[in-house]
């Protein structure tokens, strides 16, 4: 790691056929696997893989972006990968070259792009809260 370069948290929306899927679920556990099993060989540090939602434009209903038909099934995945990188426009470029190497003919489009400081990691778990309601443990953790 040199001295420009830091991680950064690139979501990409990609869209995942499925075929032979009995269900939508079956859908969606397919792509999730099936792309999860690419993220995890690639330089990443992180990765995470959610079912995007739409929003139904007439009653605000939220559902997951998967359609089924007879034999074959859309899922659209967000896959959020943290990316070693000197800039923001080659954190985007590394990880659509470390994921399209991956999955080919799957157009990856890049949803946003941050830097991951040092404050963003997640705390690790201090099993003595455990319990405790949040205001108690906020008191222990001011004295």
């Amino acid at each position: 790691m040199s001295i420009d370069e830091q991680w950064y948290e690139v979501q990409l929306s990609v869209p995942w056929v499925v075929a032979g899927a009995k269900s939508v679920q079956d859908a969606i556990n397919i792509a999730v696997a099936e792309v999860g099993t690419r993220t995890k060989s690639t330089e990443a540090r992180s990765s995470e893989i959610l079912v995007q939602d739409v929003v139904c434009p007439s009653c605000g209903y939220e559902m997951e972006a998967a359609l089924c038909t007879t034999d074959f099934a859309l899922v659209v995945l967000t896959v959020i990968v943290e990316m070693l990188a000197e800039s923001h426009e080659e954190s985007e470029r590394v990880a659509k070259r470390e994921l399209g190497v991956r999955m080919k003919d799957i157009p990856l489009t890049v949803l946003e792009t941050r830097p991951v400081d040092e404050a963003d990691e997640k705390p690790e778990m201090n099993f003595a809260d455990l319990g405790r309601d949040v205001q108690s443990r906020n008191e222990t953790k001011q004295t």
